[in-house]
Formats: structure tokens, sequence, C-alpha cells
């Protein structure tokens, strides 16, 4: 019988990358996204993709939508990606019915996304966390001023609207401190970043990747991606799993002070870039659907590149640091990550996907990037599915 998967978050990178993939392994895959392009619309890899309400503004709508395609397709496996986790979460109870759905709870899942909450969790197991405090108020924040500290608001992504607080606060753009949005403040450990993704059934590991932050979108997201094998940061997310007994995809961001101790900076409960560093014979989608599967991970030194960012946002910067032969280097020996010769149209879609977003930001008066997630985002509302 032809396993029916259901993937959401289509507009992303490692949803086309996971629909690729599963369709290797001879699954048939199904695409949700409430963009009208995305990367996924005109993929061979996708049997199939649907409109559907977009998540923030219309819950109930997208959880209905969903029901349909599950029931219309005899869909098997539902796995979300991106931020639209959370309401899928929501009406989870909804869902569970017709098939099963890779996701947490929306209450377990909020106590990782939210940036306090998930300090709070480290710290109750013992491990070592940075000093964080939590600034509802410009008052709260006053009182650490002696020292250097990363600002970040609670419910945050892409690395947005951080900020390494050296000077008074007036001098910060955005700065919206009050108790309907909340901030954290975390002391400043220079070091080596780090982000992981792994996949868990009830606390055990099925796949499990990680990679040292390199080339950047401006101080966000990362675009570079290479495999490494970091056993410490592999035991660290064993531990925390292990005591979460978590189901899902989770990833961390880390940084390696000098000293060699190993810091969670945060969680995000979802699908990350490192999805990119697997090949079709690692066979990772038996994480996803065999929960006794042996540990699953990505060929050491393997990489990947969002190859347009990659020149946007990487070449001038090496330039400037005299580190042109190594962005070249890399550049030449990374496989991008939308581009295949197999499946050449996502490609194409980007340009469409781009355009589409540049629309929102200039009505919604947004960035771009803000524009990638504001119909799907999720920081922390009641949602009433």
């Amino acid at each position: 019988m032809n396993t029916k998967i259901l993937l959401t978050g289509g507009r992303a990178p490692v949803t086309l990358e996971l629909a690729r993939l599963l369709a290797k392994a001879g699954y048939s895959v199904f695409v949700a996204e409430s963009l009208k392009h995305h990367l996924c619309s005109h993929s061979r890899a996708v049997t199939r993709n649907f409109w559907v309400p977009p998540p923030r503004f219309d819950p109930q709508g997208f959880i209905n939508a969903l029901i349909e395609i599950i029931h219309q397709e005899k869909i098997d496996f539902l796995i979300p990606t991106c931020e639209e986790i959370f309401y899928i979460a929501s009406g989870l109870s909804s869902l569970t019915p017709y098939c099963q759905v890779f996701v947490e709870p929306l209450e377990k899942l909020n106590d990782l996304h939210n940036k306090w909450a998930f300090i709070q969790k480290v710290e109750a197991l013992g491990l070592p966390t940075p000093k964080t405090w939590f600034l509802q108020t410009p008052e709260d924040l006053k009182e650490i001023l002696e020292r250097p500290v990363i600002l970040k608001p609670v419910y945050s992504r892409f690395a947005s609207n951080v900020h390494l607080l050296t000077q008074p606060i007036s001098t910060i753009p955005n700065l919206d401190l009050h108790p309907q949005k909340n901030w954290v403040a975390q002391e400043f450990i220079t070091g080596k970043q780090y982000c992981t993704y792994s996949i868990a059934h009830q606390g055990q590991l099925t796949a499990h990747a990680a990679y040292p932050v390199e080339y950047t979108a401006k101080k966000g997201s990362c675009i570079y991606f290479k495999s490494i094998e970091h056993p410490q940061l592999l035991a660290w997310v064993k531990t925390f799993v292990q005591a979460e007994q978590f189901t899902g995809q989770i990833a961390f961001d880390f940084i390696q002070a000098e000293d060699g101790t190993v810091y969670p900076l945060e969680c995000n409960p979802r699908a990350i870039s490192a999805i990119h560093l697997f090949q079709s014979s690692d066979k990772l989608e038996q994480a996803f659907l065999n929960s006794k599967n042996p540990l699953v991970q990505p060929q050491p030194q393997k990489s990947s590149m969002l190859a347009m960012a990659m020149i946007l946002y990487g070449l001038l910067p090496a330039i400037a640091a005299n580190q042109f032969q190594d962005w070249f280097r890399k550049f030449t020996t990374s496989q991008d990550v939308i581009l295949q010769l197999s499946d050449p149209m996502p490609f194409f879609s980007l340009w469409l996907v781009l355009l589409q977003f540049g629309q929102i930001s200039q009505n919604c008066g947004i960035s771009l990037q803000q524009a990638s997630t504001q119909d799907i985002e999720w920081n922390g509302e009641d949602i009433q599915p």
C-alpha cells in the first residue's frame, strides 16, 4: 500500500527538500500552503498541492481545510514544517482521528518556543544555561545594564529583532518593552555557534544533524550548512529530549564557550535547514515513520547552501574580511538547496515567491523577512480552532 504524506509549509526550502526525499523513497507527497505561489508549487516530488486559509488569520478554516484534504486524498501521515505547526498543534484533537500527526500538543510546544520558558526547562534539568532575565518594562532592563547582554523578544524567528546591548536602550530601534510584549535578556557569551536538528519518538532520537553557524543573511538565518560530528551536542540533545519524552521535530541554537561548555540559546520545535544535509541514501524518511529506527545522521562534511543568498549576503562580507578564497571554495563545492536538474521548476518558482513576498512587504509596511511568515507565525496568542 502506498503511504500518503501531507506536508505543510510549502514556501520553505526545507519542505521542498523533505518532499524530494520522501518522493525518492517511494511515498506520495501532498503539500498544503496558504500562499498562492510557493517553492513546492511545481515540484515533480509533489503529487498535488492545495491552497489552505492562512492559519494566523483563520485558524479554524485552516484546520478544516486540512481535514478535507486528509479525507479526500486518504492521507496517512501529516508532517508540519514551519510555524503553522503551532496552529496544527492547537487543532490536534480534530486531526488525529483521521491520520497520524507528527506534532506535540500546543502547550508542550509553547514551552519550547517561548525563549524564557525554554531556559527555565533547561535550568530545571541542571544543565548549564546563559544567565537570562525576563523583561516586561524598560525598568527591568535598567537593572542589568552593567554587563553586555543579548536582547530578544520571547517570541521571534530568524534571529530577527535581536540586539547586542552595550549601549543605552534609547539607541535601539523597535524596542517595544511592555507587559503584552515580553523580552528576554541573556548574558553575552563569546564562542562558536551551532545549530542542531533532531527527530524523536517518545524521547528517543531517530535522526540528528548539527552544523556550525558560518554564513548568515545579515545577522539572521544561516545560508550555508556543513554537517559535522559533535558528540557533546548530540549528548545534550539526547538528555533534553528524553527528559521531555518529546515526539516530533526539534531544533536548538547553541553557543560553545571558549572553555568548552555548551550553552543552549533557544529551541525551535519544528524543521530547520539541517534537513538539507541529508541525502536520499540516509533514509531520513524512516526517522519520521519508524519509531524504532536506528539513529540517522548525515555524512560528515556534507554541505549545502542557499546559493542566491550566499551571493547577496556572503560574497561582499567575505571580500571585506579577506576570506574570498574560503567563500569561493564553499560556494563551488556545495549543493544549492533549491536548484536540482531532476526537479528544476522550484528554482523558477523562487522568483515568483520573492515577488509575492515583496508585494506583501510593500502592502503591509513590513520587512521582506517578516513578509515570508506573516500569515503563519505564532507569538503566543490564544488560538480558538
